[in-house]
């Protein structure tokens, strides 16, 4: 399972959800962590490398992202607790989707690449669709 956050000019991150990292616990943190292949291209550069998401950091990138896409404004945040990926989004007042991100990888002390694109709000739906599919298989178990 996986989503896509498209540029204009070709930029593309993809993120592939594999499976959970404890599947069997029943603590609500350790149960939650999802394994992910994170893939950035833009244009000059080529990263790959796996990172460990939280279900509830997705559910929240999805939830704002809903609330974005039916008032046509605000922002929308994807990160992860170990900084290995930190995704914003923003639109504009003309309907644009500005993106900025930055990946480390390895998390903590690795290569940071740093990059900015923009989209068009149209392909928010599919994103939502596709981020509420992965939450569908791999949904939020308890409580905090």
């Amino acid at each position: 399972m996986n989503f896509h956050l498209l540029g204009e000019e070709n930029e593309r991150v993809v993120m592939e959800v594999l499976s959970r990292k404890y599947p069997n616990s029943a603590d609500y943190w350790d149960v939650n962590w999802i394994d992910s292949k994170i893939n950035v291209e833009i244009p000059g550069y080529l990263v790959q490398f796996y990172a460990d998401l939280r279900t509830d950091d997705v559910r929240d990138f999805v939830d704002e992202l809903k609330l974005m896409s039916s008032s046509l404004q605000g922002k929308a945040i994807l990160k992860n607790l170990e900084s290995t990926i930190h995704f914003e989004c923003k639109m504009n007042y003309s309907g644009q989707i500005m993106w900025s991100g930055e990946t480390c990888y390895p998390a903590g002390y690795g290569a940071v690449l740093k990059f900015e694109f923009k989209s068009d709000q149209s392909y928010l739906k599919r994103l939502i669709k596709d981020l509420d599919d992965i939450l569908t298989v791999f949904p939020v178990i308890g409580k905090p």
